[in-house]
């Protein structure tokens, strides 16, 4: 949501003014029992709002998250080594939500809609987007580059607060392990 309306939702609840609307004012009808009388324009705008809710959580779905490698151990004159480069996992991060929000993620097969990976997040304020955001990172090592690299064979949900799912967003799910 954006700051200027979210400060406007403020001060309309703020107002104290329920049910008995005047002339010129209609109730909001954010949500089943919101009965606040606002201008016609509030109204328009938190229906556009919930409307949009949903392509909030995923707005920006996929990232890389960096890795440092572990360097080599040693116990005594042997030594053995693994994931010594940088990696990067696949990550999914979602902005224009309440802070305090809870997150539900799901990475989904394409061809039978099986859940592969799922977790949870909470928004928090600050951090990397506008408004609340959330991160998790799904642990999955990125092959081949990008997330969004043919074939897609995978895709992304979100939904928060229990909530409708998010759109579909296509993926690439590889196999890939560390040696």
């Amino acid at each position: 949501m954006d700051p200027a309306v979210r400060d406007r939702t403020r001060s309309e609840n703020a107002s104290g003014v329920w049910h008995a609307c005047t002339t010129g004012f209609v109730w909001r009808e954010a949500y089943t029992g919101d009965y606040r009388c606002v201008v016609p324009s509030s109204r328009s705008q938190a229906r556009q709002d919930n409307g949009s809710a949903a392509r909030r959580l995923a707005w920006v779905v996929m990232m890389k998250r960096n890795h440092a490698g572990n360097g080599p151990s040693c116990d005594g004159e042997t030594c053995s080594t693994t994931n010594e480069g940088p990696y990067q996992t696949v990550g999914v991060r979602g902005y224009y939500l309440t802070p305090g929000t809870q997150v539900a993620v799901q990475v989904r097969r394409a061809s039978d809609d099986r859940v592969l990976w799922q977790g949870r997040a909470t928004a928090q304020s600050g951090g990397n987007g506008p408004a609340g955001s959330y991160s998790v990172d799904t642990g999955r090592v990125l092959c081949g580059g990008s997330s969004f690299a043919a074939p897609l064979t995978a895709y992304v949900v979100v939904r928060g607060g229990g909530g409708q799912w998010s759109p579909r967003v296509p993926i690439a799910w590889r196999s890939c392990g560390l040696v």
